[in-house]
C-alpha cells in the first residue's frame, strides 16, 4: 500500500507536466482557430476555447491534489486559473464583438492579449519548477 502511494506520488510531476504541455498546445491551436474568425468555420474558436476551459480546470484540480509544494504548486495554479481567464474574456469579447460594441470589444481584447501573457509566463515557469523537482528526485 505504501509503494503504491509513493509510486503515484513519484508520478504526479509527470501527468502534470503533461497536463500543462497539453494547455500549451490547445492555446497553439486556439491561436491557429482565432485566423477562421468571421469565416463559416469560426465555430472552431468556440472548440478550442472550450477545452482550453476544461484544460485548465482539470489542472487546477490535479494541482490541488497534488503532492508539490510552495513556488510549484501556486505557479501551477496561476497557469490552470489563467487558461480558465482566458475563456472568459473570450465569452466576453465575442458577446461585444457580435453586439457591435467596438469599444468594449477592444477594451477586453486587450484584457485577452494581457491574460495570454501571463499564461505563456506561468507555462513556461510551470514547466521549469517540474523540471527542477523531477532533476532533484533522479540525483
Amino acid at each position: 500500500m505504501i509503494d503504491e502511494t509513493h509510486d503515484r506520488l513519484s508520478d504526479n510531476p509527470r501527468m502534470l507536466k503533461r497536463a500543462v504541455i497539453g494547455l500549451a498546445v490547445i492555446y497553439v491551436m486556439t491561436f491557429l482557430s482565432g485566423f477562421l474568425q468571421d469565416t463559416q468555420f469560426n465555430f472552431l474558436n468556440y472548440i478550442f476555447f472550450s477545452l482550453l476551459f476544461v484544460g485548465g480546470v482539470v489542472l487546477t484540480s490535479m494541482t490541488v491534489k497534488s503532492a508539490v509544494t510552495g513556488m510549484t504548486k501556486g505557479v501551477l495554479f496561476l497557469t490552470g486559473i489563467s487558461s480558465t481567464l482566458l475563456f472568459t474574456f473570450y465569452v466576453g469579447y465575442e458577446w461585444f464583438r457580435l453586439r457591435g460594441n467596438s469599444d468594449l470589444q477592444g477594451s477586453i481584447e486587450g484584457l485577452l492579449y494581457l491574460t495570454t501573457l501571463f499564461f505563456w509566463i506561468f507555462v513556461i515557469l510551470s514547466l521549469i519548477l517540474i523540471w527542477r523537482i523531477r532533476s532533484r528526485k533522479s540525483s
